[in-house]
């Protein structure tokens, strides 16, 4: 496993001024890895997945590049959580399994299990750490992460608007939540192959 020391973050934009954080962290061979999302996405991970606090969206949101995507089918195979047995039915009319994921879990309990998995499953690759001794830099995060009841509220509504979606199911409330129909027939072909 190797350890990537954090050692500094900032808040900063792209060159198109969308807002993003900055995380760059010591690598064991000595060079810097520079890790950049949008401030949004703490509270889209608490959303996502009903996590309670702001630390473990961060730990999520920092080990996600090491998880396995459960939709490429170059990895699928060595998916954590579907090593675990976490699957469900695969839409189509032939019989066949997935690995569990956000959109296609029979619950949030069953997705949220699922992506934990991968993030432990990540950690063994590599562990996001703070400095040894010194302040630890992803405290700028903790304290200005954006996080409001408001904004998980409308975040929680898209992401069961975007579930519903998917498994086909009529979505209550602001019909531009949902997916057109066509281009989640697309989406599931697409993943299903």
């Amino acid at each position: 496993m190797d350890i990537y020391e954090v050692q500094g973050v900032e808040a900063t934009a792209t060159t198109q001024g969308t807002p993003i954080w900055m995380v760059a962290m010591g690598k064991p061979d000595g060079t810097i890895h520079a890790y950049a999302f949008p401030p949004s996405i703490i509270e889209w991970r608490m959303a996502e997945y009903q996590l309670d606090t702001v630390d473990e969206a961060l730990d999520i949101v920092l080990h996600e590049p090491w998880a396995t995507n459960p939709l490429d089918p170059l990895t699928r195979r060595d998916d954590a959580a579907l090593r675990q047995g976490m699957v469900v039915r695969a839409p189509g009319p032939v019989v066949d399994y997935e690995p569990i994921r956000l959109h296609n879990a029979d619950t949030i309990d069953d997705a949220r299990t699922a992506h934990r998995i991968r993030i432990a499953d990540a950690k063994t690759r590599v562990r996001v750490t703070p400095p040894k001794g010194k302040p630890d830099p992803l405290d700028i995060i903790r304290t200005r992460h954006g996080v409001t009841d408001e904004g998980l509220r409308q975040k929680a509504a898209h992401v069961d608007a975007a579930r519903r979606s998917y498994r086909g199911e009529a979505v209550p409330g602001d019909p531009s939540l949902a997916i057109e129909s066509q281009a989640r027939q697309r989406l599931k072909e697409a993943t299903s192959a």
